[in-house]
């Protein structure tokens, strides 16, 4: 259970909501859960055209189609896992992981449904192993470490080692101006009065380091085919998988290009 807690996964999860939306016009626009369908009804956005499952139809024209004559996008989900098929503790899986993919041109960011797919916390969790050893040459192949590129902080260092020399149990060994010296620069620099062994503590765990660029930063600066890199992740996803429940339609090689957004007029 210790494993369904940390997906935050509860047996009866439904990842798809399968509700429709429909323009104007009567065109199958996207998909979406309750939440967003009922979004445009309460702003009075949309009527229903059906309760179960729930159909709504914009009252506005929308700028765009949505997902209208895309490769991938209207098809109905099934809330199972893709590779077991199991219906109980679902996940949602990034089949390209979130830190590569927050760096991503801000117009490719959204709409990324394609590559959301539903895996019981089992199978989840055993992929993530496999993605681990991919982030890991990709780490290689771009000088990327998976922890980021950090640097000392000397000067935190600095006021570090000064909270712990004055944490030593024998301090008969310290001459006494030394250690004055030092309680005085340390209530200087935190702005202190007294200077208590928690306080102390504190100061001596004070993080040391500083991340200046995330591996997704490093490797996503130097990709300059995103659409390659994707169906990298996709196909790496199949090769360490026994995908028997994909979405119809799912495709390796479905374009990026991000949907069309609404907007009411």
């Amino acid at each position: 259970m210790s494993l369904i807690s940390s997906y935050g996964a509860t047996k009866d999860r439904k990842i798809y909501g399968n509700c429709q939306v429909f323009s104007p016009g009567g065109i199958l626009m996207f998909r979406c859960d309750d939440k967003k369908a009922n979004w445009y009804l309460n702003r009075n956005l949309a009527d229903i055209i059906k309760e179960k499952p729930l159909t709504i139809k914009l009252k506005f024209q929308p700028q765009g189609l949505g997902n209208h004559n895309k490769e991938f996008g209207l098809t109905e989900m099934s809330n199972k896992c893709v590779c077991c098929g199991s219906d109980e503790y679902l996940t949602r899986h990034h089949v390209v992981p979130y830190c590569y993919r927050k760096n991503f041109p801000i117009s490719l960011k959204s709409h990324n449904f394609h590559d959301v797919l539903s895996l019981c916390v089992q199978c989840h969790e055993k992929y993530e192993r496999q993605a681990d050893k991919l982030k890991d040459f990709l780490a290689t192949e771009y000088n990327a470490p998976v922890s980021g590129e950090t640097t000392q902080d000397r000067e935190s260092i600095k006021f570090s080692k000064m909270a712990m020399t004055l944490l030593k149990e024998d301090l008969t060994k310290i001459p006494t101006k030394r250690i004055k010296y030092l309680k005085s620069e340390l209530k200087n620099k935190f702005s202190i009065k007294r200077l208590s062994n928690k306080k102390l503590n504190e100061i001596s765990g004070v993080r040391t380091t500083i991340l200046n660029k995330t591996h997704g930063q490093i490797v996503m600066s130097q990709i300059t085919d995103i659409q390659s890199f994707v169906e990298m992740w996709r196909s790496h996803f199949l090769e360490n998988n026994q995908c028997q429940y994909l979405p119809r339609d799912w495709n390796i090689k479905t374009k990026i290009n991000h949907a069309e957004r609404l907007k009411a007029h």
